[in-house]
């Protein structure tokens, strides 16, 4: 009997699958071409831009959009053996003024080659939550093609988007910008804005403060719909050697927008000192076959909380610091195994950073994320997790192959706690660094952290850090101050 049965659904799965093959192809047969929106969003809700596809996720009909960034619709022609290019015509209607807005293009256009176009909306001020943008297809110049898909439940010839609450943040780019100290030299940085800005609303004359260390001139040279590009010119050579060049911008609070990254840029002409290429020290601290690289470390700290100092262990992903092929401190990292030297990659032969190789995620650089607790450790929270340049390496006599001493390279790392709050962590610290075995390389240095709130001025905390596994636990240090995690 359960023979009978199961031969029986075998057969009737059998039928129903002829059906539907049967009812894809006579649909197939004679498909019109069509027309629709193509607005995608990913599992975050964040809008997927073209070309930018996925299989996994269907087309919506309304979007909520909560940031003054350009906002892209892409609207996609399906339609075989196109011989000459379509246009299409759309009509947007909002209670928004005219000038609140600005949509682009004003008509659409397909070819064979291209068969998505976008429709941009600009903001050019804020709005009142609730309010929206309907957009209609209107027309196509090729009167076979439909308006709107076959599928029933998404037809996709009408977009609405709904305005919501605006969270308005901004940021630099980066933390630290090193010189070579010759005049008329320049260098860039960017204000970032992440959800988009309003220009009326950003006060350039009052966006800066400055701790000035030598003469130059800065203005702005680029504008995006998300980022303000300044260039910096030096107008002295700053040619001294053996002295430190250092000015500081810092991004002062707007009244619609708040910080949410770094606020504090150092930009310096370092000590140079003479140190022989060949050396190549910081590689003895990252290996480029392997993306998840990691250093070994010990620190000495009361991670618990209980009143007593001890080495603990942790780890960071390590990484080579890239530099232009003209770049004093060049080494050559890789030739790509081709011939052509355009696709050459160069690394500084006395520097290593501290990054996650993984996107948007963060590391563990001197151990400061046993540091806290409470701590946000994505990228786009806490960037001081990611030290692209932490340590630089100063041969012996600038010649030794197997000893030195070592600089942290000062710089304002910025972390936040997972309520948003943002802490700048001032950096800087030196040490030693050796050759134990044919294997096995280690620093020893001190770090020291200032920040007046967490820590009411400057601390300082203790390190081992080795080039692999295999190494012999340090002594304890004597006396017992250390530093202890902080809940932020």
């Amino acid at each position: 009997m359960k023979a009978t049965k199961l031969l029986f659904l075998l057969a009737l799965a059998l039928i129903l699958g002829c059906a539907d093959d049967d009812l894809s192809n006579q649909q197939n047969q004679d498909l019109p071409a069509s027309l629709r929106f193509n607005f995608l969003v990913n599992n975050n809700q964040e809008p997927l831009e073209y070309p930018e596809v996925s299989g996994s996720f269907l087309p919506v009909a309304t979007y909520e959009n909560t940031s003054l960034r350009t906002l892209k619709i892409p609207v996609v022609l399906s339609a075989s053996g196109l011989k000459e290019t379509v246009t299409a015509t759309y009509s947007v209607n909002s209670d928004l003024p005219d000038t609140a807005y600005e949509v682009q293009p004003e008509e659409l256009q397909f070819t064979a080659a291209q068969s998505t176009d976008t429709i941009e909306v600009r903001f050019n001020q804020r709005w009142s939550i609730g309010e929206s943008l309907a957009f209609n297809l209107t027309g196509v110049s090729d009167p076979s093609i439909q308006l709107g898909a076959l599928n029933d439940a998404t037809v996709g010839d009408r977009f609405e988007v709904t305005l919501g609450a605006v969270n308005t943040t901004y940021q630099l780019n980066t933390s630290r910008i090193d010189l070579t100290g010759t005049l008329g030299e320049t260098v860039d940085f960017r204000v970032e804005f992440p959800n988009g800005y309003i220009e009326d609303e950003v006060d350039e004359a009052a966006l800066f403060s400055f701790l000035n260390g030598f003469d130059y001139t800065l203005e702005r040279t680029e504008q995006g719909t998300d980022f303000i590009q300044y260039s910096l010119t030096i107008n002295e050579g700053l040619s001294a050697s053996d002295v430190n060049f250092q000015t500081i911008i810092s991004l002062q609070e707007q009244e619609a927008y708040s910080i949410s990254g770094n606020a504090n840029l150092l930009v310096i002409k370092p000590i140079q000192t003479d140190r022989d290429l060949a050396t190549n020290p910081a590689s003895h601290f990252y290996d480029t076959s392997n993306q998840y690289y990691l250093v070994r470390g010990e620190n000495w700290m009361d991670h618990d909380n209980d009143g007593v100092c001890s080495w603990r262990a942790w780890t960071a992903f390590a990484v080579p610091v890239e530099v232009d092929a003209d770049h004093p401190n060049a080494i050559l990292g890789s030739d790509n195994a081709t011939p052509d030297p355009s696709d050459d990659i160069y690394y500084d032969a006395y520097r290593m950073g501290f990054r996650s190789s993984l996107a948007g995620r963060t590391t563990n650089p001197f151990n400061l994320q046993r540091w806290f607790d409470n701590e946000a450790t994505d990228a786009s929270a806490s960037p001081g997790f990611n030290i692209d340049a932490a340590i630089e390496f100063y041969p012996e006599n600038g010649t030794s192959t197997t000893q030195g001493s070592v600089a942290v390279i000062p710089q304002f790392l910025t972390i936040s706690n997972r309520d948003g709050e943002l802490f700048e962590l001032a950096i800087s610290g030196s040490g030693s660094y050796r050759q134990v075995s044919e294997d096995l390389w280690e620093m020893q240095l001190e770090l020291r952290v200032t920040n007046d709130v967490l820590y009411g001025g400057t601390v300082t905390s203790e390190y081992y850090i080795y080039s692999d596994r295999g190494y012999e636990d340090p002594a304890d240090l004597s006396g017992n101050s250390c530093v202890a995690e902080i809940t932020l």
